[in-house]
């Protein structure tokens, strides 16, 4: 093993490039396989419920702590959200799933580490509707993978050797009314300067509505579009400070960092005001646009393998995408 000398220690395995790129071999196999007319959607959230237009609020007066990267001065970044269902099918919205929310804010000055020039100017957030990650590091996400596109005896004896996964697929996938109601988490950790943190997006509203008796296919995206219809929608961005490496660990993301030790403390608002978002224009957009949580500021580099492993995969399959469907 060697250890990465910052304030937030990482651990990195020897085998662990080796995990990441037989993920990265298997994934694009798999979408090659599954998707042979020359059209490539998302590996994963392909399904998207809409792309909206938001504002990225930095709140005034934040302690010193937090006064770093993209919330080092109180200003407002022009943003990009995402909302979509995680799983790599795209089925209708009363299926139970996870899902995500990724936030692209735009005109962020400084250095960056991304690959994409594209995207040279964008901080990205990537947050899903469960609290954990269902695998602790790309080791068991590998084998899961594997697992998954293997025989039924290679998948009992995946779930029964890593119960905790089988557990969290369980309880992680559910049913929601209105992607605008739930609250979205981070699951793995970030550098906030030297220190590991975890983000969490909050709806400002309690409203929950409820799901449809006879929902159609993309009730998700009717629910959003009918809010944004009547009135501007607000998320509280709040950052968790890892208070205890051991209780909140850096290398295994399947370990809630619970807020009775540290909470969230809010340091940006998330507006998204009124706005018809269902056009030809505004879904190609979605389709075409490359979200990353390695599109970030130095400050605000990810942390542990999954990160690690995202940096590789997304770049990867970003690109196989983009060369399938012709996409500049």
């Amino acid at each position: 093993m060697s250890q990465m000398n910052t304030g937030a220690q990482e651990i990195i395995s020897k085998f662990e490039v080796a995990y990441t790129e037989d993920v990265l071999s298997r994934l694009k196999e798999q979408l090659i396989c599954d998707h042979p007319d020359g059209t490539m959607p998302r590996d994963a959230h392909p399904k998207m419920h809409g792309l909206v237009e938001a504002e990225f609020i930095v709140h005034n007066d934040l302690p010193d702590a937090y006064k770093i990267g993209v919330f080092s001065q109180a200003t407002t970044f022009k943003t990009w959200v995402r909302f979509s269902n995680a799983n790599s099918a795209v089925q209708d919205d009363i299926k139970r799933d996870i899902r995500g929310i990724a936030i692209k804010l735009t005109q962020v000055l400084g250095e960056k580490l991304n690959q994409e020039t594209d995207c040279s100017d964008n901080q990205d957030f990537l947050l899903i509707s469960t609290d954990t990650f269902l695998c602790d590091n790309i080791q068991t996400f590998d084998a899961m993978v594997k697992a998954f596109q293997g025989s039924l005896w290679q998948k009992i004896v995946f779930f029964v050797t890593n119960p905790s996964v089988v557990w969290k697929l369980l309880t992680s996938f559910k049913v929601f009314a209105n992607p605008l109601q739930i609250r979205y988490f981070s699951c793995t950790p970030y550098l906030l300067g030297q220190q590991a943190v975890k983000y969490c997006v909050t709806p400002v509203s309690q409203t929950i509505d409820a799901v449809p008796g006879s929902p159609d296919s993309n009730f998700l995206r009717t629910a959003m579009k009918q809010q944004l219809q009547t009135a501007p929608v607000e998320f509280v961005f709040g950052i968790q400070l890892q208070t205890d490496p051991k209780s909140m660990p850096i290398e295994d993301a399947s370990v809630l960092w619970k807020e009775t030790a540290s909470s969230f403390f809010p340091v940006a608002t998330l507006r998204i005001p009124m706005q018809n978002f269902d056009t030809q224009t505004r879904n190609q957009q979605g389709e075409n646009m490359r979200y990353s949580p390695w599109h970030s500021l130095a400050e605000h580099r990810p942390l542990g393998s999954i990160n690690r492993a995202r940096r590789l995969v997304y770049h990867a399959i970003s690109e196989l995408r983009r060369r399938v469907n012709g996409v500049n």
